[in-house]
């Protein structure tokens, strides 16, 4: 009886002391959302990216799996060109996100077709789809700070037609 008594007290009680879930704003309307977002609009969805400067701090660096590739809004803009002559059509659309006091970690789906000149490669005519993670650190002005970009380089390529070759082991 003590142990029904018992299981009864923390079945009505222990949602009481618990309190209710703590209400978070709606991720919609966050500040740090739209800014991710209209750097997404206006960066690489768009074919004008010259309102970049107004969504990046100053000396902003831009990291692609642990190697800096970018760093300031000249270079964004042109890295984001090379993208945009090889894949005329890309589309980058944000899946999921999760936010922090200074983070955004976005969750994505880049999507083209390789009908320009990607970087050393060849236009295969071919389309491409691959999902990464951006982890964006934004500073007190809404301003994106820095951005470290994680994908699957090789899945990209491999889309492509593009295969690695064996090493030489002798």
């Amino acid at each position: 009886m003590k142990r029904v008594t018992f299981q009864l007290i923390l079945f009505f009680f222990l949602p009481l002391a618990c309190g209710a879930p703590e209400k978070t704003t709606d991720p919609e309307h966050s500040p740090r959302k739209k800014l991710v977002m209209q750097y997404m609009d206006s960066g690489w969805n768009s074919i004008d990216g010259s309102s970049l400067g107004e969504l990046l701090a100053e000396g902003y660096e831009r990291n692609l799996n642990g190697i800096q590739v970018v760093k300031g809004t000249v270079e964004l803009e042109a890295y984001i060109q090379n993208y945009r002559r090889a894949f005329p059509d890309l589309k980058v659309t944000l899946d999921q996100w999760v936010e922090s006091d200074e983070q955004v970690v976005a969750v994505w789906t880049f999507e083209g077709t390789n009908t320009g000149v990607f970087g050393e490669f060849v236009p295969t005519g071919k389309k491409a789809r691959v999902h990464g993670v951006s982890l964006f650190t934004v500073n007190e002005q809404n301003k994106i700070i820095s951005e470290d970009i994680y994908y699957n380089e090789l899945y990209l390529l491999q889309q492509l037609g593009y295969d690695l070759i064996p090493p030489i082991l002798e």
